[in-house]
């Protein structure tokens, strides 16, 4: 059995020369640095558990601060991760579940590069390949009830542990924030002008939630958003002053009063 003393992350990975599509793709939306955070993140992941990482408010404002991404540019972040999620780069699922960022080629990596250790602890749920019956060095262990799957024995789950994972569920739930990418195709769909930035910067500053409910369905906010607005766009021109442009879009949201829709909308 795999002892608290053993090392978990590694000191360096492998990045190949020919990368995948869809880091590709995330490269093609984000520019250079949709790939910088990337490997960013790839780093955090080896460099901490060395299959996954946590991906909470805390460390996704310790990661932007510390990689130069502060100052405002925090949404960008949150933008590429849910890309990166989009995309499959890393695990819709287990994100949704347990707010973690991992993906089958990084446990790959990580079994490879620890095949001559004496002994590498996994998480059964957090797991997304199967692992080789040769790697007998390898103690796959269960977050829920601490039970050893191959010695069978009994590992208590530390009040931390928990505490770190309730954190997670808390914050994820089985909602990933759209990206303004997102937001404005959707737009498209429906045709209508709303500002997807706009939209993006208000819920988010909010944490995504509505009153004190998570959000569960963020079109619907759109289409409520797109209601006020347009509420307020009729308001406008039955009150245009003499004289002023009549193609302007009033956007002087009364965002209390929006909240309100939203929230009764969420709740039928």
């Amino acid at each position: 059995m795999a002892g608290r003393g053993n090392k978990v992350s590694l000191d360096y990975f492998e990045l190949d020369c020919h990368m995948d599509e869809k880091v590709r793709l995330l490269q093609a939306e984000y520019g250079l640095k949709g790939f910088a955070v990337f490997v960013k993140l790839l780093q955090e992941i080896y460099g901490e558990n060395g299959y996954y990482c946590e991906w909470t408010r805390d460390r996704e404002l310790l990661f932007a601060s510390e990689t130069g991404l502060n100052n405002g540019s925090i949404q960008l972040l949150r933008d590429i991760v849910s890309a990166c999620i989009r995309r499959n780069i890393f695990s819709e699922k287990l994100f949704k579940k347990y707010g973690i960022l991992t993906s089958s080629g990084v446990q790959k990596q990580y079994l490879k590069a620890t095949v001559k250790r004496e002994a590498v602890e996994l998480k059964k749920e957090y797991l997304l390949i199967n692992v080789p019956k040769n790697r007998s060095n390898v103690v796959i262990n269960s977050i829920s009830d601490g039970r050893n799957s191959i010695s069978d024995g009994i590992n208590k789950q530390s009040k931390e542990e928990k505490s770190k994972e309730e954190k997670s569920k808390e914050y994820h739930g089985q909602f990933v924030p759209p990206s303004v990418e997102e937001v404005r195709e959707y737009c498209k769909e429906r045709n209508n002008n709303i500002d997807p930035q706009e939209f993006v910067d208000f819920y988010s500053s909010k944490g995504w939630m509505i009153g004190k409910n998570k959000m569960k369905d963020w079109k619907a906010c759109i289409r409520t958003w797109e209601k006020s607005r347009e509420n307020k766009s009729v308001n406008f021109q039955n009150h245009a002053v003499p004289g002023s442009f009549n193609d302007f879009q009033q956007r002087d949201y009364d965002f209390n009063e929006l909240e309100k829709m939203l929230l009764e909308n969420s709740q039928n």
